[in-house]
This record gives C-alpha cells, structure tokens and sequence, in this order.
C-alpha cells in the first residue's frame, strides 16, 4: 500500500499547480492536494488571508480523509502552514517537508514582497502571468492577490513563526531550498531550520523559487528519500 502524502501549493497558487508532480509521484505515494480558501477552485471565504485560517483547511482536509497524522509536502506558503500547524497542532503531523518557504518576515520584507502582487502592473508588465492567475483562480485572480498582499503586510508585523513557537514542532522536517532562489535566502532557511528540534537542512541544486521551473524527478527523489 502507498503511504499518503499532502501536496500544499504556495501564495497565489493551486493544487493545481502539482498535476504534473503528482502524476509523478504516484508512483510512490497516494497523492492529496487541496486549494486553500480563496485560491484556484475553492471560493473566498468572509474572513482576510491568514496563516491561521489556511491552518484550519488543513487540519479540517485531514480529518475528512482520516490522515492524521498527516505525511505533508509544503511548497513556499504552504511549507509556512504546515510548520505553524505542526507546532500549535502537532497530533495533525507525521512529518514535514518544505521547499522555497519564505521565514524571515518583518515589515521591511513584507513591503517588498507584497508590492509585487499589483494586479495592473502585473497585466501591464507581465500579461502572460496575469492570463495565467487568471485561469488558476475561478473565484477572481486580482482579489487573490490583494488578499495575498494584505496578508503579507499583516505576516511582516506580526510573524507566526520564531524560535520560540518552531520549538514545539516535533515532528521531523526536512526544510529545503534552492541554491537559485531569489525570494528566499539559504542564510534565512538554514537559520531557521536550526530552530526545529528535529530538522535537517537541504540544498537544491539547479533549482529556483518557481514551482513551474522545479525539477520534478530531483523532488521526486528528495521526497521519496525522506518519507519511504
């Protein structure tokens, strides 16, 4: 029998974003993904973005397919859900694996990060990408990104993930990143790993923050690596 495993997409993302991954790694795995509120398919709720609330969709799709304790893959945001997740909730989490998560969040980067998410320049500036948010999204591409944007602000005054709260996960991780990432930093992913009691440190070669440009056979290998 496969053992399952959680795909989590990232900010502005989507389940699916992981087709092709998927298919891939179900040679290994039985695969679950899911859009959190207000990405791909699933409809906004009347609530703003939060770490917290994107928590609860996890914790609420792992008690619906009887997962607990769940095996998680956390792309970028999602990694940052499935850590604050494993350390306010740890009965939901077997094990943890992120790539290209973003940790280091004050005000300073936060403005950075969430200027990028204007949805006129992007359609000026980049169409193709807008075109593309645009087919992701069903339930509205520019309100994902100005939700995305408020929340980014919001994480930069107020960071859920410090030394003290990463502490608490007891869950073995494996906190990855690119050697070709330009949003997050190795410093910033290896600092961060060592607050986690059970983690280890990796770094991707050839590999950029993109999920598009991921390569999916070297991931394949890094998953099977951890959770076989």
């Amino acid at each position: 029998m496969k053992p399952p495993l959680i795909l989590l997409h990232g900010a502005i993302g989507a389940a699916s974003q992981f087709n092709n991954l998927s298919e891939l790694l179900s040679e290994s795995f039985t695969i679950y993904t899911f859009d959190f509120e207000g990405h791909g398919q699933r409809a906004f709720n009347s609530r703003p973005f939060r770490i917290e609330y994107f928590a609860e969709n996890l914790s609420e799709f792992i008690e619906e397919y009887h997962l607990q304790p769940a095996d998680i893959f956390g792309y970028s945001m999602g990694g940052y859900v499935a850590l604050f997740l494993a350390a306010t909730r740890p009965e939901y989490i077997n094990r943890v694996y992120t790539l290209a998560t973003k940790f280091d969040w004050n005000p300073e980067t936060a403005i950075k990060e969430s200027a990028q998410l204007n949805p006129e320049k992007l359609k000026e500036k980049i169409p193709h990408f807008a075109d593309a948010l645009q087919q992701r999204h069903l339930h509205g591409w520019e309100q994902n990104l100005e939700h995305t944007a408020e929340m980014m602000l919001h994480l930069g005054n107020n960071p859920l993930l410090d030394k003290t709260v990463l502490n608490k996960v007891e869950a073995p991780c494996m906190i990855a990143v690119g050697d070709a990432d330009k949003m997050v930093s190795q410093t910033e992913t290896e600092n961060f790993a060592s607050f986690i009691p059970d983690a280890q440190f990796r770094l991707l070669n050839n590999t950029q923050h993109p999920l598009e440009k991921l390569n999916a056979d070297l991931l394949k290998s890094e998953l099977e690596e951890f959770f076989i």
